[in-house]
C-alpha cells in the first residue's frame, strides 16, 4: 500500500516539475514588445486557421517563405531592441549624459519603427498570397476577434 502511494506521489512531482519547466517550443511572445503598436501575427492566425481558409499547399508554401524571410530579420532586431532597453535602463539609474540617453531612445524608437514596418510588410506579402474570399475571411478575423 506504501509503496503505490509513494509511486503515485513520486508521478505527480514529476508531472508538477514536467509543466512547471517544461517551455513551448519557438515561444517569441517576448518579443510583442518591441513593436511600436501590438504585432499582427499573420504567419500564427494564418496557420491556425489554414482550413478555414482553404489554403492550398502553394499558398501555405509562399506564405511560410515569407514568413522564413521576415522573421529572423524581426528576431534579431527584438534581440538587439532587448540589449538597447538594458543600456538604457544602465544610462538612466548612473549618473549618465542626458545627449547620451536621447540618441539611445531615439535609436529604440527607430528599432521599434523598424520592427513595425517589416510586421506590416510580412502581413502584406501574405495578403498578396490570399485571393480576394480568402483575404475577406481573414480580415473578418482580423476585425470581428473571432480567432
Amino acid at each position: 500500500m506504501l509503496g503505490e502511494k509513494m509511486r503515485f506521489v513520486l508521478v505527480l512531482v514529476l508531472l508538477f516539475f514536467l509543466n512547471v519547466f517544461a517551455q513551448p517550443k519557438d515561444d517569441y511572445s517576448w518579443m510583442d514588445k518591441y513593436f511600436l503598436v501590438e504585432p499582427f501575427n499573420i504567419y500564427n492566425i494564418v496557420m491556425m486557421q489554414k482550413t478555414d481558409l482553404e489554403l492550398t499547399q502553394k499558398q501555405i508554401d509562399a506564405i511560410k517563405s515569407e514568413y522564413d524571410k521576415y522573421f529572423p530579420i524581426m528576431l534579431g532586431k527584438a534581440r538587439i531592441l532587448k540589449d538597447k532597453e538594458e543600456e538604457l535602463r544602465k544610462l538612466v539609474y548612473g549618473n549618465s549624459d542626458p545627449e547620451k540617453v536621447k540618441n539611445l531612445i531615439v535609436e529604440i524608437a527607430k528599432l521599434k519603427s523598424e520592427m513595425t514596418v517589416l510586421d506590416i510588410n510580412l502581413f502584406k506579402a501574405v495578403q498578396s498570397i490570399l485571393n480576394k474570399k480568402q483575404n475577406e475571411k481573414l480580415i473578418k478575423y482580423l476585425t470581428s476577434g473571432s480567432l
